[in-house]
């Protein structure tokens, strides 16, 4: 026998990672703007994270879809959670089984828009030249969001951006036009220590534009004949990210607070 579970899409769009940069100097501050775009979200009986391979059947184990297709969601928005409930159509879920987790997958490329001090106190805002101008060449129209991080003058109004999570030994650009770079720089994102249980680590060079996470629930929740009372809380205070680059700013985002109740 089967039940529908109605709303439980209204959790999917407040999935993120934590990330472990490379620049020392940074600062958090709120996000303004927050989009993201959802890819499929899945229930699980269980989990056992695997770095290596977010993929692997393991990390979410008896996955059920309730969720696929793209959508974007402002999670900085008021009304997002309400804007995630539309994506996907309800779910068939077996009765009486009891889900422990959520795995979700997300495009690795967002769009931001929000001003932080960095530790050295620099005041950075994300700009419309970062999401492609400063890229080598003045471009990203190739892989290079994957690879490359650009750098923004640290002065003017926030704007608009678009923020990739790039790949392990990425190049670093020190100007503008990114004539002078630094290369291999390590990045890797935390297992654990955020919201996400596990995340996808992005080896070298890759251009692979899904990043795969799994969330362990408050508590387990299981199917019964009771529409379930979804309570999700999210916030976006400490979401972007400023480092210094000599007397420029390189902007990222950061992983929102979350916290999902099923019953």
């Amino acid at each position: 026998m089967k039940k529908y579970l109605s709303l439980i899409l209204s959790l999917i769009a407040m999935y993120f990672f934590t990330s472990v940069f490379a620049v020392a100097d940074h600062g958090t501050d709120k996000a303004l703007t927050y989009k993201v775009t959802m890819k499929k979200v899945e229930l699980c009986t269980g989990s056992t994270p695997d770095k290596s391979n977010m993929t692997n059947t393991a990390t979410c184990t008896g996955a059920v879809t309730i969720g696929n297709g793209v959508k974007v969601v402002d999670i900085a928005a008021v009304g997002a959670g309400m804007a995630a409930a539309t994506y996907g159509d309800a779910t068939l879920l077996p009765l009486g089984e009891t889900y422990t987790h959520m795995r979700v997958t997300i495009d690795r490329t967002f769009t931001i828009k929000g001003t932080a001090r960095s530790d050295g106190g620099t005041t950075c805002s994300t700009r419309t030249a970062g999401t492609s101008a400063n890229y080598p060449g003045g471009s990203h129209t190739g892989t290079e969001k994957y690879t490359y991080k650009p750098v923004v003058a640290a002065s003017g109004t926030a704007q608009e951006m678009e923020n990739t999570l790039v790949s392990d030994n990425y190049t670093r650009c020190n100007n503008a036009a990114c004539s002078n770079q630094s290369a291999d720089v390590t990045m890797t994102y935390n297992q654990g220590t955020g919201s996400a249980t596990a995340q996808t680590q992005h080896a070298d060079g890759s251009t692979n534009p899904d990043h795969v996470m799994t969330y362990l629930l408050t508590k387990p929740f299981t199917v019964s004949m009771v529409t379930p009372t979804i309570d999700i809380s999210f916030g976006t205070k400490n979401s972007i990210v400023a480092h210094d680059v000599g007397t420029l700013c390189m902007v990222d985002n950061a992983e929102p607070v979350v916290t999902i109740t099923i019953e």
